[in-house]
This record gives C-alpha cells, sequence and structure tokens, in this order.
C-alpha cells in the first residue's frame, strides 16, 4: 500500500516523496535523488568557464612569436673580396600590443660582425627597430649559417639565414681605346680625345703614376692616387699641341695596383700648317668695257663700306686675307670706268669667319 504526502520544500518549491513499504525496508527518496543531481550539474558548469581559456583573449601564449617579425628572412652578401665588405639591413617589428624587449642577436658565421643594436632592446608595440649585419670574409669560400633574434624568456625567438662568398682579391683596369689618332692639327692649334678607365675587377684600383711621353701631348683629368672602386670609372683627356710639322707619336702610361699594371695607350697626329683664315669673292664680269673693280668690306650690311684694294682689280676674284676669327663680313664691288668713274654697287654678299 502507498501512502502519497506533499510538503512544500525550501524556497517554496513543491518535493514529491513516495514511500512504499517493502519487506519492512523504505525507498531511496525521490526528491533528494532528483536534488543531488541538480546539485551536481550546476558544479560541473561553473568549473569549466572558471578554468578554461577566454574566447576574446588576443594574449599569446608564453612560446608564441606571432607579434614579432624579423626581415628579411634571408640575405646573399653575394660575391665579396678578401678585404672588402658588404653590409646588409636586418628590421624587428612588434606586431604586438604589448612591448618586447630583445635581450640577443648572436652568430657563429665566420666573417659576420653585428652592428647598430645595443642589448637589450625595447621595442614598444607597433614599432620596430633596425641593426645591421656586416660580411668581411677573411678567406676566400662560402658563406653559410644564420642569424638569431631572441629575448631571454625565450617569448619569441628568430632567425635569419645568410649566404654569401668570400673570393680572393682582384684588381683591373680596363681601358676604353688602346691608341688615340688626332689626326691633322695644325700648328698652334690643338685637339683633346678621352680615354675611360675602369676597375674591371673585385677590389680597389689605386693609381700610382700617370706619365706621358712626346712633347706634343699633355694629360688631365686623373691624377696618382686616384682610386676606382670595382666598376668606377674615370675619364682621361689627352691633348694634342703640335709646335712642327709631320707625323708626331707619344703615349701615355697608366701605373696602378691592378694585375694587369701598367696600361700604355699610343698617341699619334700630324703637324701641319697653319693656315690663315681668308675669304675668296668672285663675281660675273661687267659686259661693258671697263678698267677694273674695287672691292668694299663692311662689318655690317648698312656700311660703312672701306675699299680693300689699293690699285685696280683686274680680274673677276679676289681674296680678302685681313679676316679675323668670330667676325661677319659683308662685301660688294664696283666696275671702274677708264676715266676712273665707278659705277653703282654691286649685291651684297656675306662671310662669317669660324671662332677657331
Amino acid at each position: 500500500m502507498k501512502n502519497i504526502r506533499n510538503d512544500r520544500g525550501v524556497n517554496g518549491a513543491w518535493m514529491y516523496a513516495a514511500y512504499e513499504r517493502s519487506n519492512g525496508k523504505s525507498a531511496i527518496p525521490f526528491a533528494l535523488l532528483i536534488f543531488a543531481v541538480f546539485a551536481i550539474l550546476s558544479l560541473s558548469g561553473c568549473t569549466g568557464v572558471a578554468s578554461g581559456p577566454n574566447a576574446g583573449s588576443s594574449q599569446n601564449s608564453p612560446g608564441a612569436s606571432a607579434a614579432v617579425s624579423v626581415a628579411p628572412a634571408s640575405i646573399s652578401f653575394g660575391d665579396v673580396p678578401i678585404g672588402s665588405t658588404s653590409s646588409q639591413s636586418v628590421t624587428i617589428t612588434n606586431n604586438g600590443g604589448s612591448s618586447l624587449t630583445v635581450t640577443q642577436v648572436s652568430t657563429s658565421v665566420p666573417g659576420i660582425t653585428i652592428s647598430g643594436i645595443s642589448l637589450p632592446l625595447t621595442i614598444a608595440a607597433g614599432n620596430q627597430s633596425n641593426f645591421n649585419l656586416v660580411y668581411s670574409p677573411k678567406t676566400p669560400g662560402v658563406l653559410s649559417g644564420n642569424v638569431s633574434v631572441s629575448s631571454g624568456g625565450s617569448s619569441f625567438a628568430n632567425t635569419v639565414s645568410l649566404s654569401g662568398i668570400g673570393m680572393s682579391p682582384s684588381a683591373f683596369l680596363a681601358t676604353s681605346v688602346s691608341s688615340l689618332n688626332f689626326g691633322n692639327v695644325a700648328i698652334g692649334k690643338s685637339k683633346q680625345m678621352s680615354v675611360t678607365l675602369t676597375n674591371a675587377g673585385n677590389s680597389k684600383v689605386t693609381l700610382s703614376n700617370v706619365s706621358i711621353s712626346g712633347a706634343h701631348y699633355s694629360t688631365s683629368g686623373v691624377s696618382d692616387g686616384l682610386i676606382l672602386d670595382p666598376g668606377q670609372s674615370a675619364t682621361m683627356d689627352a691633348t694634342f699641341n703640335p709646335s712642327a710639322l709631320g707625323k708626331l707619336s707619344g703615349s701615355v702610361t697608366v701605373a696602378s695596383n691592378a694585375k694587369n699594371s701598367p696600361e700604355t695607350i699610343s698617341l699619334s697626329g700630324d703637324g701641319a700648317q697653319s693656315v690663315a683664315p681668308s675669304v675668296m669673292l668672285a663675281w660675273h664680269p661687267s659686259v661693258s668695257l671697263v678698267a677694273g673693280y674695287h672691292v668694299y668690306r663692311s662689318e655690317t650690311s648698312d656700311g660703312p663700306f672701306k675699299k680693300l684694294n689699293n690699285g685696280l682689280v683686274s680680274a673677276d676674284t679676289y681674296t680678302d686675307s685681313t679676316v679675323l676669327p668670330g667676325t661677319t663680313y659683308y662685301y660688294m664691288v664696283k666696275s671702274v670706268g677708264h676715266g676712273g668713274d665707278e659705277s653703282v654697287d654691286s649685291a651684297q654678299a656675306s662671310a662669317t669667319i669660324p671662332a677657331s
């Protein structure tokens, strides 16, 4: 037989308890069993929220490096001669939301030195800092290895891989021409020609002596002690100023630390007779019987014109040898009758004398 009792529980909730007699023993109260299950479920939910990670959190775990970037990831120094250096820049960027501290930048690669950074280095959020890697090979060979950038607390660690080749030094001086021919140059005049000197090796070229032979030649533009870096060029000017007639030879020699030193450029030219400038005039002869002609000249087209010839010009040509370089002259001709009377002016002709 069952007896059912209704009791109002704690906080006004109704609990139902059923008692059943069976073999003289009481059953487990149903209300207490339900209460116990609810309590366990409630405690389990609170533990999960408290110990789990914050879904909206952007904090990095202690070993994460997502907030730090080092660029470039690899560097090639190329071919670097022994005795020379090659420098490359590395950038550390803090992409996180708080400051980071760099405590170590190190490498065990021979010939690599680190400069431009003082440790420990603190980089604020969103900022960056640079340092330099300098490769100075001491022996020929292939460079291989890396540079490590990290913090003492192991909050980040990045590496930059390195490559390059240490080369044996080779100085070589190349010239654009091996000879210069100045052609005919009048005595008292001069002509200049150029030679390009280029460092075609992989180490510095130092000019120790620039000398010239031949009294009619001179050089300018380069001097003793000039240093050319690999690939760098300089222009040397050679000038021919003859003081004698005929073929005149010479040479210019450039001595340096290049393995092909000295370099010699041969020089040649011909000294020619100096010819004074002149103007040759010609005209159609008069259709009438004339005693000759008078030739007039002016430096402006509207005169005044001055007679050039002292006596009559009997031919229908005339050469003016009294002109000056860089000047323009205007000419006209008058025919002269046997009585000495002159005709009207002829049409004008002009001539400009080159400056040199």
